[in-house]
């Protein structure tokens, strides 16, 4: 979406030269979609969304990381909630900036500006009907109050469960172990796997050892805590920090591996077989492993039925 806000003007004079093709099909198809994204509705919703969007690709990149451990997770998705939730307060002026670039976009294609706010009735279904003085107010109320409040709450429903569960072992963590005060009974869920007795001394003296040390030089992720945590002197927290280590946020190999398929399943091979699709997948996926083909061709030279070789 980004990259498409930044090409917009090549989008649309491509798709106004694509109208003059001879080809039916291709003039109609760029006509549609011209018309489509010419309209004051497209172009503020895509300023508005690419203005959020903005604000959550380092967060995105940084769920997608291997590295990616939930309490840093969640303090990330706190201060870009905390950004949102500020312009969401502030939307007027918010969204006037946004209303400028949008009006600047449009003006772009022929030098005009083009916003207009839709015809109002005295009943409508199928889109907002506000009464009101200006277009910029319109679009505010219709488009990005409705885009902000509902963003919010996604990110509030996403990692709500995450926050819960991480507001105990999230104190273990050097760099905010000062904030609160830690209670061995706060670990109860874990008593049948460490010595609750031992981790209430484990607390103090891991609490101890961090008061001397400035708070630049205080680990700030559990895989840095988990690294200066000595599992002879502190086999209690030693555990705790590697579940809090190990607390998924979410994973990206799926998808990953799913992207797979553009490499496998090209257009000269529209028509391969599921089998064969499934094993070229498997080879593409796991190509640190190492396949002898001498050893898959002597594979194949024992059965009786070849046909496989043919899908």
């Amino acid at each position: 979406m980004i990259r498409f806000l930044d090409i917009y003007k090549p989008i649309v004079d491509t798709l106004d030269e694509l109208q003059l093709f001879h080809d039916i099909e291709t003039s109609s198809k760029a006509l549609n979609l011209y018309r489509s994204i010419i309209t004051s509705e497209f172009v503020i919703s895509l300023v508005t969304s690419n203005t959020l969007f903005s604000l959550t690709l380092p967060l995105c990149k940084s769920l997608q990381s291997v590295t990616c451990d939930l309490s840093e997770a969640v303090t990330f998705v706190e201060t870009v909630l905390n950004e949102v939730e500020d312009m969401r307060i502030n939307i007027n002026q918010t969204f006037k900036e946004i209303f400028e670039k949008a009006k600047n976009m449009l003006k772009l294609i022929d030098g005009e500006d083009q916003i207009k706010m839709p015809r109002l009735v005295g009943r409508q279904k199928n889109r907002n009907n506000v009464n009101v003085n200006s277009t910029e107010e319109y679009f505010r109320i219709a488009i990005a109050i409705p885009f902000y409040d509902d963003f919010i709450q996604q990110l509030k429903d996403r990692f709500s469960k995450h926050k819960t569960v991480l507001s105990s072992l999230y104190l273990l963590i050097p760099k905010m172990c000062h904030k609160a005060a830690i209670s061995a009974t706060d670990f109860n869920l874990y008593s049948d796997y460490i010595d609750m007795d031992l981790l209430q001394t484990e607390i103090k003296l891991w609490n101890r050892k961090w008061i001397s040390h400035s708070q630049d030089d205080r680990p700030s992720t559990a895989v840095e805590a988990l690294n200066n945590c000595n599992s002879d002197l502190f086999p209690c927290i030693y555990f705790l920090l590697k579940v809090l280590a190990a607390l998924p946020v979410s994973t990206a190999t799926p998808e990953r591996t799913f992207s797979t398929l553009k490499r496998t399943k090209t257009f000269l091979r529209n028509a391969i077989g599921q089998t064969r699709l499934n094993g070229l997948a498997l080879l593409s996926v796991h190509r640190n492993i190492k396949v002898d083909p001498e050893d898959v061709l002597n594979k194949f030279a024992l059965q009786k039925d070849r046909a496989i070789l043919l899908i």
